[in-house]
């Protein structure tokens, strides 16, 4: 599974923390991701410690404009992997959608309205599936649905289809619950929609909502 790029954004954790070793920038990831999102970080904040509140909403913004561009890339991946396939089957990518969240700086209680990712759309062609420049893409997805899952506590992919191939049973209707390798829930939603062109299925991946205090 391909995780959040990791290296590039402990590398930029190493700047603005000033932490001296990767294990610790990597300590300070989880927990500013665990706090803003609920989770429990395990009480691993010794790389913020000395950092006041303005550089502690710094570096959280930095760990999310990461995160949003972890899913442009991811995107553009899943793009790239069907060019092969003729035009009529290549993936099409649709929005990255982002949010402006309030967080609340829990030692100051001072908030900061941040920047996060919110969802990024691809449709794929229905025409491409079996092909293996599909399953790349297909494969780019879930891999982002777990990312983000872990990355969030939880994620979704809200699947829409066209009716027309509903009733014509060219898609997997089942909607359900599954789990990233870390065990973080992703639900899986599908929708017949008539906002979706025959012969194609929308792929929406949604992160988490993002909550709690830094």
């Amino acid at each position: 599974m391909r995780m959040i790029k990791t290296t590039v954004v402990v590398a930029a954790l190493l700047t603005v923390t000033g932490c001296a070793t990767m294990d610790e920038a990597s300590n300070s990831l989880s927990c500013m991701l665990a706090r803003a999102t609920g989770k429990a970080c395990g009480g691993q904040e010794a790389a913020m410690a000395s950092t006041g509140q303005g550089g502690r909403f710094e570096q959280l913004q930095t760990v999310f404009e990461q995160e949003i561009q972890t899913a442009r890339e991811a995107q553009a991946r899943a793009v790239a992997a069907t060019q092969p396939l003729v035009p009529k089957q290549r993936a099409v990518a649709g929005e990255v959608t982002v949010i402006h969240v309030d967080i609340t700086d829990s030692r100051s209680q001072q908030k900061r309205n941040m920047r996060t990712l919110d969802a990024v759309t691809l449709d794929m062609p229905l025409g491409g599936k079996g092909k293996d420049g599909y399953t790349q893409a297909m494969d780019e997805i879930k891999d982002l649905a777990n990312t983000l899952a872990d990355n969030r506590g939880s994620a979704s992919i809200l699947v829409q289809q066209n009716p027309a191939d509903v009733k014509a049973k060219r898609v997997n209707t089942a909607s359900g619950n599954t789990k990233s390798p870390a065990g973080q829930p992703i639900t899986v939603e599908k929708q017949t929609t008539t906002n979706v062109p025959a012969g194609v299925e929308r792929y929406t991946v949604k992160a988490g909502a993002i909550r709690g205090s830094l």
